[in-house]
């Protein structure tokens, strides 16, 4: 197991990626091309059982268990996420469809309301289900749309790693630019910051834990930090099995209550 020792403080699923070869002279795009063809922010198929622990700025911790379903139709990933513990949140499940060259489709249904609702435009700037994750945080496709530039290098934890900044060019984009720490020699990103519309650092993830996981090297642990409210989200993978295959019916959003 390879740990990342945490210098700075801080998708339902498993971030891996498979090593790489690394070439000289790479571009942001190029970089950024290496991270997001791999398996970023999800798993292409298969199921996973995920923590995640909320936490406030007292230190006070909710905790919820989800599980994860995806699969890729025509080179696009569908998951659905469904809540498991505890009980007063029990059933509620986010779809989210990925669409090529477009923002995610996503869908959240609340049990107790028998209610689903479309989340999009301004909507995927609200908080996931109180953690400090939005809605936004979840796209497949974030880092994609966007400009991206070269900074110097640097370390993180001690790891050489390439520096990219980020702008969104999507009509939707929530943050004015992110900035990436991408390891040079597996291409995972190991610390993201996140900053508002006024430029300011809003968040930080970090990638907490790494080991290798069928063959793959895989992020097992995600911390996300929100730096103005002094609160964070731990997402621990509990169990994942890529064989795992499931009808397309399950992703359908209008059988989201089934």
């Amino acid at each position: 197991m390879r740990r990342i020792a945490l210098l700075a403080a801080g998708c339902f699923v498993v971030l891996a990626w498979g090593a790489q070869g690394q070439a000289e002279e790479l571009t942001a795009k190029q970089i950024i091309d290496r991270v997001t063809n791999g398996d970023n922010l999800g798993f292409s198929t298969g199921e996973a059982r995920v923590k995640l622990s909320i936490r406030n700025k007292r230190g006070q911790e909710r905790v919820r268990i989800v599980n994860s379903k995806s699969i890729e139709k025509d080179g696009q990933r569908w998951t659905i996420v469904t809540f498991l513990e505890p009980a007063d949140v029990a059933g509620t499940k986010l779809l989210s469809k990925q669409v090529k060259d477009g923002s995610d489709l996503q869908y959240l249904y609340l049990p107790a309301l028998k209610e689903k609702r479309r989340i999009a435009g301004s909507d995927k700037d609200e908080s996931f289900m109180g953690t400090d994750f939005t809605y936004n945080d979840l796209e497949q496709n974030s880092l994609e749309e966007a400009s991206h530039t070269l900074l110097p290098d640097e370390e993180h934890s001690g790891i050489p790693c390439f520096v990219i900044e980020s702008v969104p060019t999507g009509k939707d984009a929530v943050y004015s630019k992110v900035k990436v720490w991408v390891d040079k020699k597996d291409f995972l990103p190991l610390k993201i910051y996140f900053f508002d519309k006024k430029g300011n650092h809003q968040k930080t993830l970090i990638a907490k834990t790494i080991e290798p996981l069928d063959g793959k090297i895989a992020i097992t642990t995600l911390m996300m930090k929100n730096v103005k409210k002094g609160t964070k989200t731990i997402m621990e993978l509990e169990a994942l099995d890529r064989s795992k295959k499931f009808p397309e019916a399950i992703f359908d959003e209008n059988k989201l209550d089934k």
